[in-house]
């Protein structure tokens, strides 16, 4: 029998998911692949017939009278992907999507998920591909499997696909799921077993233990089986807690249905039950997270009561149970939140837990906030404005952006100008810049605005951000980016593409300005053409600049090569020019491989033997220099 920590963990999670109701679109990201039963189990093992089948989380149960004639017209009419984009009502997309796929071959299924991926990463877009594969897996789950396995997972995350596959199997093939699971790697194998717990909740504890064995961790199904009966028995949470929760207090896996049981009982009989909870939990981590929830659940009833409670905890880390209490009351009521968190004597706890008053009241009423912001503590203001604003921005950004002009300049207005710049950014980006660039109120803020925004806005259109920052002067004094003076904010949008587009990137890279801005541009492309395994092109765009700048690229360049691909760099090191950069690259090498150990003692002699007397020295004697950079 196999049992893993990391994997004991994995099942408590998935398994706690869906006992509690957490929801089908949770259960279906965690609960990762999967396919469940066996051969000898087949005859006594009856799937779950079609019609019982949750309906996949896209899809809602409509009433035909509700749907317009214009509504209908555009289901008829849909043949694609594609094609939903031209329906704007999300109600009206959902029942075009079932529509389409209810009516379409394997084939065509296929071919609808070939064309969600060519979509934008969007949350829409990941409900249509999940729509996609559970339609697929419906028809032919074995083909379904195949091609979502296929997928580059550097591009695509398959454990949001694998799930859907497998919720369909082991309803209409319970033996085929588990039969193919048993052709699966460890970690899909585990998975589909995680999948058979969570979904055939029908089936015998004698049945889903012998399915556990079948595919190597009986683990699986007893931990599941276990909490199951504390589900079951969660209507007495009094006798679940003494007779069950208690004795899996040390096996962290359990540590949310121990949490789900604590809570129960709070709620059912009060605060006075949480002293007994807390003295019969051993395990300090757990204690934490036990009272915590149980204490943010009562604070919904008693949120006064819970709020003296906590303040009686000690070791009460990063001060969680506070924090958690305070929220769920200025939920409720701010201002009494606010004048009982004023009493607490501590003067940074005390801060601490004004500046989380303050930040949930901004978030929930931000106008409220915005009109008695002069009444609040001083120190919170900010806070307040800048949380409250970002909320207003996302309805009415230029009703934000007219209260910042209202602001006296100073480090409030900077934090409010900059959550509206953010949240503007996000639903228009041309008049968010528009407003960054040319309001008078910025003025005196624009360069730390524009840097504020660049790496949404390279993101968005990085031909308009490097517009944006080629405008902006070079201040001879400013320490922009955390760089030092004389940066230029093309290098955020330089630095933000060759992580994302590194073509984009090199593209671009003509454009940045003189100096210590372009140094550091071509620094960051060629040590991530280096890392991208360009070394040819890499090593060719070193010799495109100036004699007088190639020594300190090359030496990030081989620092880049050090941490990508040490054996290669050293088998390279005639490629580098000069006794210096030899020395330095190899420096490198010897200091890296104190942390990744991956190059043997004789690889290391070698490499050694380009350093030059003055770096063999350093070496030695453990300068710090060595190790951090050039």
């Amino acid at each position: 029998m196999k049992s893993s920590r990391s994997q004991g963990t994995f099942v408590a999670f998935l398994t706690l998911a869906f006992f509690l109701g957490i929801g089908s679109a949770s259960a279906v990201y965690w609960l990762l692949v999967a396919p469940g039963s066996t051969d000898q189990l087949a005859d006594s093992v009856s799937p779950r017939p079609p019609s019982q089948l949750d309906e996949p989380i896209t899809y809602q149960d409509i009433e035909s009278s509700e749907i317009s004639v214009q509504s209908e017209a555009a289901v008829k009419t849909i043949r694609s992907i594609d094609d939903l984009n031209d329906i704007k009502s999300s109600f009206e997309r959902g029942l075009a999507l079932r529509n389409l796929l209810a009516n379409s071959t394997e084939s065509q299924v296929a071919e609808f998920f070939r064309q969600t991926l060519e979509l934008p990463p969007t949350n829409t877009a990941h409900v249509w591909q999940v729509a996609v594969v559970q339609r697929f897996a419906h028809i032919n789950p074995r083909r379904a499997l195949s091609v979502v396995l296929e997928l580059d997972t550097q591009q695509y995350n398959i454990w949001q696909f694998v799930p859907s596959v497998f919720r369909e199997w082991v309803h209409s093939d319970l033996d085929g799921a588990v039969a193919h699971a048993r052709t699966l790697d460890e970690n899909w194998k585990d998975s589909a077993l995680n999948v058979i717990v969570q979904e055939r909740r029908d089936l015998s504890e004698e049945i889903l233990l012998a399915i556990a064995r079948d595919l190597g961790n009986e683990q699986v199904a007893i931990s599941a089986i276990t909490q199951q009966k504390i589900v079951e028995a969660i209507g007495d949470p009094e006798r679940a807690w003494n007779e069950l929760a208690v004795e899996l207090q040390d096996d962290m896996d359990h540590m949310w249905i121990i949490a789900r049981v604590a809570t129960a009982w709070v709620e059912q009989s009060g605060l006075s039950v949480l002293d007994q909870i807390s003295q019969s939990i051993t395990n300090l981590n757990m204690r934490q997270h036990i009272v915590h929830s149980a204490l943010r659940t009562a604070a919904n009833a008693d949120p006064a009561g819970a709020f003296r409670y906590a303040l009686t905890i000690e070791n009460d880390q990063y001060n969680r149970s506070l924090t958690g209490v305070v929220d769920a009351w200025a939920g409720l009521d701010p201002h009494a939140a606010l004048a009982a968190v004023s009493e607490v004597d501590r003067r940074t706890l005390r801060r601490q837990l004004e500046e989380s008053v303050v930040g949930t009241w901004a978030y929930n009423k931000p106008s409220a906030v915005l009109e008695s912001v002069s009444s609040l503590p001083e120190h919170v203001q900010p806070t307040a404005i800048s949380i409250a604003l970002r909320g207003i921005a996302r309805n009415s950004p230029e009703e934000a952006a007219q209260f910042v002009g209202t602001l006296e300049s100073g480090p409030t207005r900077m934090a409010a100008a900059s959550s509206v710049a953010d949240a503007w950014m996000n639903q228009d980006h041309e008049e968010a810049l528009d407003w960054i660039l040319n309001d008078p109120v910025n003025e005196e803020i624009t360069s730390q605005l524009l840097q504020n925004v660049l790496w949404d806005l390279t993101r968005i259109d990085p031909n308009l951000a490097m517009e944006a920052a080629l405008a902006q002067p070079i201040s001879a004094d400013d320490n922009q980016m955390g760089r030092g003076s004389g940066m230029g904010l093309e290098l955020v949008v330089v630095s933000n593409l060759v992580h994302s587009d590194l073509d984009k990137a090199i593209e671009l890279l003509p454009q940045v300005r003189e100096g210590a801005t372009r140094q550091s541009a071509y620094q960051a492309v060629t040590s991530a053409m280096i890392r991208d395994g360009q070394i040819d092109e890499a090593l060719g765009m070193v010799r495109q600049v100036p004699e007088s700048d190639r020594t300190a690229l090359y030496m990030a360049l081989a620092s880049a090569w050090a941490g990508s691909d040490p054996k290669g760099l050293l088998n390279s090191m005639d490629r580098l020019p000069s006794k210096e950069v030899k020395s330095r690259a190899a420096m490198t090498l010897v200091s890296h491989n104190r942390f990744q150990k991956s190059l043997t003692e004789e690889q290391l002699e070698k490499a050694k033997k380009f350093l030059t007397d003055e770096d063999a020295k350093a070496l030695e004697e453990g300068d710090e220099n060595v190790y951090y950079g050039w």
